[in-house]
């Protein structure tokens, strides 16, 4: 199927756009002008030298592609700090001096087969909603757009959210769906990016159990026979662009420039109960109720949850704990802003 042009709007116009429709992202992505020149970090995060100061003892892997999403890929990967990862984008000669073999994935000798440059895409810069780095990214989304994630407990605990990627020209995302269906996007600071997107509605043609998701740039007759009735929808990101695009859909992006891009996941009206039903936050929180439970029982009667504890198993933990801070919120401050989110929130997980 013939790809389609992403359709672009200045702020303003974007913003009319949401009006009319707030659920416009579910038809397609949008390219939106005129925000990212807002933030601090289009000026403060430009520079390489300025992330290795403020994040470079932060723990990172780094990986050729970011990750895997199909059963032949292969990966090469190594366990690092953001600094060391940031001067092998300034000096990718250095490599094996830099990141000493064994690596945790493959070799040096593999990466060179494959012709990729190593990819960060793990640094986690935010934790809790008062997070300092977020004063960076101010406003947080475009076109007065509703964002519920304040409102969601534990939701920068249970996974992250907030993305800072590097990268050399060459880098690759292969085509994914990004987990707990939320809402994303991708504001390109500085170099030039590539993507091919498609909707979820079309995930049988693009998506086969057992093997993966397709390569858009080169698909496989075999393993994806249908794939050309899926509708690619593609752009080029440029300095000052954002790319933002609706729960589940996939999305595959190349780095055709040496690249610095901020990207982020937004929760809202039109996702929240898609969220409430996903796997993902519900066994990291889970994990992390799982570690602290001696702390937990005392704090809680709830019994449901004791129970969840006592099973061992980590999504029906979080979604328990989940559970459990939701009604005892909504008891102790039922006028609270963000009750309406919560009572949803409460009750789409009580039904699932």
């Amino acid at each position: 199927m013939k790809a389609m042009q992403i359709p672009s709007y200045d702020v303003a116009d974007y913003s009319v756009l949401l009006k009319e429709n707030p659920d416009v992202l579910s038809a397609h992505p949008c390219v939106v002008r005129g925000f990212v020149e807002q933030w601090s970090a289009a000026r403060s995060w430009l520079e390489i030298d300025q992330l290795k100061a403020l994040f470079g003892t932060l723990p990172v892997t780094a990986g050729a592609p970011q990750f895997t999403t199909h059963r032949d890929q292969r990966m090469c990967q190594v366990q690092t700090s953001y600094g060391t990862y940031l001067d092998y984008v300034q000096q990718p000669e250095r490599i094996a001096e830099l990141f000493p073999e064994p690596w945790r994935k493959g070799s040096l000798e593999e990466l060179r087969h494959m012709q990729l440059p190593l990819y960060c895409g793990n640094l986690r810069l935010v934790r809790h909603a008062a997070e300092p780095v977020l004063e960076q990214i101010q406003p947080l989304v475009p076109g007065n757009m509703e964002c519920l994630n304040d409102q969601i407990p534990y939701y920068y605990q249970s996974g992250n959210h907030v993305w800072l990627y590097v990268s050399r020209a060459g880098a690759l995302t292969p085509l994914h769906q990004d987990n707990n269906a939320v809402i994303a996007y991708l504001a390109q600071l500085r170099g030039r990016k590539r993507a091919v997107l498609y909707a979820p509605s079309d995930k049988a043609y693009f998506h086969t159990s057992g093997v993966g998701y397709m390569d858009p740039l080169a698909p496989d007759e075999q393993q994806f026979p249908q794939w050309h009735l899926a509708q690619p929808w593609v752009a080029t990101l440029e300095p000052g662009e954002l790319l933002i695009w609706g729960a589940n859909w996939a999305h595959h992006v190349v780095t055709e420039e040496d690249s610095i891009t901020v990207s982020f996941d937004i929760v809202n009206a039109t996702n929240l109960d898609a969220y409430a039903r996903s796997f993902d936050w519900q066994h990291e929180l889970g994990h992390f109720a799982k570690k602290n439970a001696a702390m937990i029982r005392t704090r809680s009667d709830d019994s449901r949850l004791h129970a969840a504890l006592d099973a061992g198993l980590e999504a029906p933990i979080g979604r328990a704990f989940m559970q459990a801070t939701l009604r005892a919120a909504l008891q102790a401050n039922p006028d609270h802003a963000g009750a309406a989110v919560r009572e949803q929130l409460r009750r789409t997980l009580e039904e699932a």
